[in-house]
Formats: structure tokens, sequence, C-alpha cells
């Protein structure tokens, strides 16, 4: 076993329990969870950015990344509503009292705002999810609703998982022509074709297989959603490794060995989170 796989495991060993206990534990407890990995996360976007050339705040766009998952908690999506605009509020004048105009405040209070929401505020989707707040509102009791809430939230989560390994499988056998060659040139159309495809059988028999009596969809919706959320997890990527490279960075940071950063671990699941959420809203 090469070291790599080694590190790579044995930070999945230690990463994936976790995350089970602190989706399971639900509640503040969870959301404080989702804050602190949104944190993380904004901080390499905003280390990424400067790098750059492009400054950002680091430590109250980590503020706010934090906040949007207890906000979405306590307040629902008004309270998310609240933060966001509190945030276009505070950024620029934080930044016309503190940057120098030659240094663009307006720019580094833009980049501060949108950094802080896309990590904090597509993960706190995630709240919903886990709460119940779509397709689990009668879950028979405390337990009932724990098991039910962590297993659809982790739906989306393990949807993504599947189909990045089968993407990369896919990719190695079959992929002659790049998907996005200026973005990402080891992404082929063969890859997203067999990521697409793990995400509707992944989609099927994850419900099936794991809570029948709750996932009320009909077969037909539910491929739909599989393939949404399929394809919105690739763009996710997509749309990191296109943050890396105009950054001129491989990983967003070196915080996971084998991995590379939080970011690089969250970038599907930033868009399969809000994709799994809404197309469920709908369905219900």
């Amino acid at each position: 076993m090469s070291p790599d796989l080694r590190r790579r495991l044995a930070v999945a060993g230690v990463g994936i329990p976790l995350c089970v206990l602190l989706t399971y534990a639900g509640g503040i407890v969870f959301a404080v969870g989702l804050g602190t990995v949104a944190a993380i996360g904004y901080r390499e976007f905003a280390t990424m950015m400067r790098g750059a050339g492009t400054r950002a705040f680091t430590v109250p766009g980590a503020i706010g990344a934090f906040l949007f998952p207890p906000a979405v908690l306590v307040g629902g999506f008004e309270g998310a509503a609240l933060l966001g605009a509190g945030l276009v509020l505070v950024c620029p004048a934080l930044a016309l009292a503190t940057v120098e105009l030659d240094d663009k405040p307006i720019r580094c209070a833009a980049v501060t705002a949108f950094g802080a929401v896309y990590v904090g505020g597509l993960l706190a989707f995630g709240i919903p999810l886990r709460e119940g707040r779509v397709l689990l509102p009668d879950a028979g009791g405390p337990d009932d609703g724990r098991i039910a809430g962590t297993l659809l939230f982790f739906l989306p989560v393990v949807l993504t998982w599947i189909a990045d390994t089968a993407a990369y499988a896919g990719g190695r056998a079959f992929g002659r022509r790049p998907l996005a060659p200026r973005v990402s040139p080891n992404k082929t159309v063969a890859g997203a074709v067999a990521a697409l495809l793990a995400s509707l059988f992944t989609a099927f028999l994850y419900p099936q297989l794991l809570f029948p009596d709750v996932w009320t969809p009909g077969v037909p919706l539910t491929l739909v959603f599989g393939l949404v959320v399929g394809a919105l997890a690739i763009l996710g990527d997509l749309a990191e490794s296109a943050l890396k490279r105009e950054c001129g960075v491989k990983d967003s940071s070196s915080l996971l060995p084998g991995h590379g950063g939080m970011l690089d671990r969250l970038d599907s699941v930033l868009w399969a989170l809000p994709a799994a959420f809404l197309l469920l809203a709908l369905a219900g």
C-alpha cells in the first residue's frame, strides 16, 4: 500500500465516523460542526484569493461562513437571508474603513461576502435535510427522526462520493474526449457519463435499501433527483477547479493529507446539498 493511500485511508477513518456522529446528534451540535467546516473552507478560499492578488478578509468572512448553518437552524432561510444582508452591509463598511483605495476595498468586500455565502450559505442547506424540514415532518419518534434525518443528509453526500469514484474509473477506462479542457484537463466526457449513471443508481438504491418507508418520491422523480444532483455535483467540482486554476494552486490547502484541503472535499457537496433540498421541497 502506497504512503499516499495510507494517508487517505487514515483521514477517512477518522473523518467519516466523526461526520456521522455529528450528523446523528443533530441540532446545534450538527450546525456548529457544519459551521466549523464552512469557516475552514472559507479560510482556504481567502488564502487562495490573496495568493492570486485579490484581498479578502479572513476572520470576518470565516465568522460569516460559520454562522450560516446556525442561522438556518434557528431562523430558517429568513435567518440566512438576514445574515447575508448583514454581510453585504458590514463588509463594504469594514473595507472602506481599513483598506486603502489602491488596494480595491470594494473588491475586497465583494470577495469576502461571496466567499462566506458560497461556502457557508450552500453548506447550510444540509440543515433542513438533517432536521427533517423536507420529506420527514412526520418521522415516528426522536430516534426514528435522527436516523432518517442522518440518512437523508448523507444521500447527496454519498451520491457525490460514488459519482466521483465512478467518474475516475470511467475516465481512466474510457476517457478520450476532455469535458472542460481549459478548466480541468483530466476530466473527460466518459467520466461525466459514468458519474451520472452512478448518480442514477445511487439515488434509486440508497433510499430503497436504507429508508424505503420514508422515501415518498416515485421512480421518475427519484431518477430526476439523481440526474440533477449528480449533474450539479459535477459543476461544483468544475467550479472549484476553475477557482484553483485562476489562483494557480493544485489544492485548496494541505489540511487533509492525501485529500488536499477542505474545499477540495466540499466542492461537489456544496452544489449537491442545495440541489437535493430544492428538489425534495418541490416534490413534497
